[in-house]
């Protein structure tokens, strides 16, 4: 035990990080004691994190040589998160906190607010007006811009690529975005029968 822990001391030495320095990490010692194996970037983001309040994430960190590299893995996922969110995760931790406290307290912030509903159609599917409309809007359609979102990753369903790339139905397997595109190109394909001469020469933006 001794040997390990004298080994952290000269790993944390070598860090720059003198026994002084390294006070901050005093209220989670489970951290304090694996400084030596983090990065000069890694160590401030565990600053970060621990002036946010996080200190919890460390508690259950076992001793030095013991899962490392998960721990390594951890400030490498952290160190993403940081940087692809707008003022890093300390600003989404602050505004986590003032929302989840708002909501508590009652505040809402659509106060002062008055809804209304707005003017439009009401349609029923099938009568006249619903057919006549939807004929308006097929035409109309060969000159319309369509764009589809990524909605970012689906890590939460345990799938690594985008969400549009998960299967819409298990029957085919056929995902969400062939499934869009599927839809854009038959409506295209409509849109463009109901103009003479159209066909050949107008096509959907995608």
């Amino acid at each position: 035990m001794a040997s390990g822990v004298h080994a952290a001391a000269d790993g944390v030495a070598a860090l720059g990080i003198s026994a002084g320095a390294g006070e901050w990490a005093e209220p989670c010692p489970a951290l304090r004691r694996n400084l030596h194996l983090l990065s000069h970037d890694q160590v401030e983001l565990a600053k970060m994190l621990l002036n946010e309040g996080q200190g919890h994430l460390f508690e259950h960190w076992p001793e030095p040589g013991v899962d490392d590299d998960k721990k390594k893995n951890f400030f490498d996922q952290v160190c993403r998160l940081n940087s692809s969110y707008p003022g890093g995760l300390a600003a989404y931790i602050q505004n986590a906190k003032k929302l989840l406290a708002d909501s508590k307290a009652g505040q809402n912030p659509y106060d002062g607010f008055t809804p209304s509903i707005p003017s439009g159609e009401v349609l029923t599917f099938g009568d006249d007006n619903f057919v006549s409309l939807e004929a308006a809007g097929v035409k109309e359609a060969r000159n319309a811009a369509f764009v589809l979102v990524a909605g970012g990753l689906g890590e939460r369903l345990g799938y690594k690529g985008i969400k549009v790339a998960l299967p819409r139905e298990t029957t085919t397997g056929k995902c969400f975005l062939q499934h869009y595109i599927e839809s854009i190109l038959a409506l295209q394909e409509a849109s463009c029968k109901m103009e003479a001469n159209a066909i050949r020469r107008s096509r959907l933006l995608l």
